[in-house]
């Protein structure tokens, strides 16, 4: 698609925006920078910085792969500091690539 782009075809949607939708901590920073409100997140690579954002946002929270993540799939909750590992784990560790969240209640509204 890119070359086709070079080229002058008009490929929608555009290779830039799919870039930005296949990795959703970019994603979440594009949304970020163009003023859409989000729940607080952070990448973590490792543990320690994985355990510094469970401290900054509170448990429970939410631990998300920054691809092949979708309808819920690529999340883990961990509930404490001590259900961290298992989160991260559950999800393929952290060469998968991964980000946290802080927890964002949802109401289930009938319409």
């Amino acid at each position: 698609m890119e070359k086709l782009e070079q080229q002058g075809v008009d490929c929608q949607p555009k290779v830039s925006t799919i870039r930005i939708i296949q990795d959703k901590y970019i994603q979440k920073v594009h949304f970020s920078l163009h003023g859409i409100p989000l729940p607080e997140f952070m990448e973590v690579n490792d543990l320690e910085s994985a355990t510094r954002a469970g401290k900054q946002f509170g448990y429970p929270l939410m631990v998300k792969s920054k691809s092949l993540a979708y309808d819920g799939r690529g999340n883990a909750v961990a509930k404490s500091e001590e259900e961290l590992s298992s989160a991260i784990t559950a999800l393929g560790g952290f060469d998968r690539g991964l980000y946290i969240e802080k927890w964002a209640p949802f109401v289930k509204v009938n319409v």
